[in-house]
């Protein structure tokens, strides 16, 4: 979770990701950089949902803070939409994923000392809301909110309702709007990017085309494509090859969560580690220099130490450039299974511990000495290995 410096919408919410709002225009609050001597704070947790447990206990560390400073308090994001009854929201005003464009009667209403909730499921937002990027180089393009699955570990559906996408013209207009502002990087953004218009009759592969065709021929701004679930891609596998092979498109993040069937199944993640195989075997072979990055959750329920060694085989397999791990918790509103068989916490850690080490080992740059390559500098690096990134 972040302690934003601004009014922002959730990062991976129903509104547009690294949305700044024009609330210090409109109603003359300035961003500072330590958001507690603010006369108004408004804390985003679109990173609470899903098995983030540590990131809800910061979040209500702040609420508290806040408190405390008699300060008015906005909350935007996933978790009030998808618990909107949690006792530490009690009096506070809230912004929901779908309504972050009503930010400003907000924030007015909150200084008059109202509380203040929308929260009702509408319309996507426009993708030309008022913006203040951090990065000025960098556009976050959702391209659909909500998603098809129904993961047990997740509360996303619940959150951000069903899958729906903006249309190709629309996505098409924004990325040629702000390639005429500078911008150096566009990412596209979704909870699932595969799963794009099955809604309205389109897919993946249309899209894709449709922006790369956009792209300046002096490949001065590249395109990033985001995270997308293995089940939605299998049927374009070639198609998306084909697109991965322009200059100007790179970056793929396919998720696997766990190396045993057995605990996808008990996931309900809607595909075998066969099928995963399939998705990364076909873009390696197909795109020269391919790197895909995947996510694994460690100790989720039931998950033995065999299924965990599953795992740990396939990230030393395939080696991905980047493996987010994260640890299982278990939320309120989880499936029932979620709360059955739970693995003990000190294993949980242990296991996260020892795949974050195999990860480590990985040496990505081997063979690239000598090569010249072009690269984009975004800022200085805080990894302690890089000095820029």
């Amino acid at each position: 979770m972040e302690d934003i410096e601004d009014l922002l919408a959730g990062a991976a919410g129903g509104a547009p990701p690294g949305f700044r709002l024009v609330v210090p225009a409109a109603v003359g609050v300035k961003p500072r950089k330590k958001p507690l001597q603010d006369s108004l704070k408004s804390y985003d947790t679109a990173k609470i949902l899903g098995t983030q447990s540590p990131s809800q206990s910061a979040m209500e560390t702040l609420i508290a803070k806040c408190r405390k400073s008699k300060k008015p308090l906005v909350v935007a994001g996933c978790v009030p939409q998808g618990s909107r009854d949690l006792k530490e929201l009690e009096g506070v005003s809230i912004v929901g994923v779908q309504q972050i464009d009503r930010v400003v009667e907000v924030v007015e209403e909150t200084l008059k000392g109202h509380e203040v909730r929308f929260l009702t499921r509408r319309t996507l937002p426009a993708l030309d809301l008022p913006k203040v990027r951090r990065n000025k180089f960098v556009e976050i393009l959702p391209i659909n909110v909500g998603c098809l699955g129904a993961c047990t570990y997740c509360n996303t559906k619940h959150a951000r309702g069903r899958l729906g996408s903006y249309a190709v013209d629309s996505l098409v207009g924004r990325v040629r709007t702000v390639i005429a502002y500078g911008v150096k990087e566009i990412w596209l953004s979704s909870e699932d990017t595969g799963a794009y218009g099955r809604d309205i009759g389109v897919n993946l592969p249309i899209l894709l085309n449709s922006l790369v065709a956009e792209m300046p021929s002096d490949g001065s701004t590249m395109l990033r494509i985001g995270m997308t679930n293995p089940p939605y891609i299998l049927e374009h596998l070639k198609e998306i090859a084909e697109v991965l092979r322009h200059p100007c498109v790179y970056s793929f993040h396919v998720p696997v969560q766990s190396g045993s069937d057995t605990i996808l199944t008990a996931m309900n993640r809607e595909y075998t580690v066969g099928e995963f195989r399939t998705v990364v075997d076909t873009l390696i072979e197909l795109v020269p220099g391919m790197q895909i990055a995947t996510d694994i959750i460690c100790g989720f329920p039931g998950e033995t130490d065999e299924d965990f060694e599953q795992t740990v085989k396939l990230i030393k397999e395939y080696k991905f450039a980047q493996v987010h791990i994260s640890q299982f918790y278990p939320r309120p509103g989880q499936n029932t299974c979620c709360k059955d068989e739970k693995v003990p916490s000190n294993i949980v850690k242990k296991r996260s511990r020892e795949l974050t080490t195999v990860f480590e080992s990985f040496t990505p740059y081997v063979g690239m000495e000598g090569k010249i390559e072009r690269i984009w500098i975004t800022g200085v690096a805080t990894d302690g290995t890089h000095l820029v990134r």
